[in-house]
């Protein structure tokens, strides 16, 4: 009788200390203590992307623009041969054309009315108009490209800044999502420490009795 009372004991107390260290193995089998931060990580990283991507064309269209406007400043260093450069590119305008045959035939009648046609002061005369005509006509040409060719500069310099802009807040993005992420990790792998402590503690449960 008192063999058996003691086997009855010795049994409540190992089904009580299996009692015991199952809700360890449990949790370590079927807790998941770090999926909360899994499905945080999985919720934010699209989050993360679709800004980074809402960045990007700024970002890209900033660094084509910074080239372009480096390449655009380097053009002037030589004033000189900038503006010789230009131009070469020079035509007269159909301005040009009416105003020089309008001064020549205001030239002819002014010279017949005064028997000049022909004369050394008519001639003279003639060319100063001819060449006053031709300088104007070119000096508005040069003015109209340079007011082109400072809005272009202006344009790639916008590009530029937009583009450092767009660097300045994926930088930021970067950050943030490093911290997050970080903490995301540390918030998982606690999480698998827990769980891998349930199971210790259910051992330690079980051989402990």
């Amino acid at each position: 009788m008192a063999a058996s009372g003691a086997m009855i004991g010795a049994g409540q107390a190992a089904g009580q200390q299996l009692g015991a260290a199952i809700p360890g193995f449990l949790q370590y089998l079927f807790g998941q203590s770090d999926r909360p931060f899994k499905e945080a990580e999985q919720g934010y990283t699209p989050h993360y992307r679709e800004a980074r991507n809402a960045q990007n064309p700024f970002y890209n269209a900033g660094v084509q623009g910074m080239g372009d406007f480096q390449n655009w400043l380097s053009t002037m260093k030589d004033p000189s041969a900038f503006i010789n450069h230009l131009m070469t590119g020079y035509q007269s305008s159909p301005w040009e054309q009416i105003q020089q045959q309008q001064a020549r035939r205001a030239g002819i009648n002014a010279a017949s009315a005064s028997g000049l046609v022909g004369s050394t002061p008519y001639l003279q005369q003639a060319q100063q108009n001819a060449h006053n005509i031709s300088q104007e006509d070119m000096q508005n040409w040069l003015k109209n490209v340079l007011g082109i060719n400072e809005e272009y500069g202006k344009g790639q310099y916008g590009l530029y800044q937009g583009g450092q802009h767009a660097a300045d807040q994926i930088t930021g993005l970067e950050n943030n999502a490093g911290e997050n992420y970080a903490a995301l990790r540390y918030g998982q792998e606690q999480g698998r420490q827990y769980d891998r402590n349930s199971l210790f503690s259910g051992i330690g449960k079980l051989i402990g009795g």
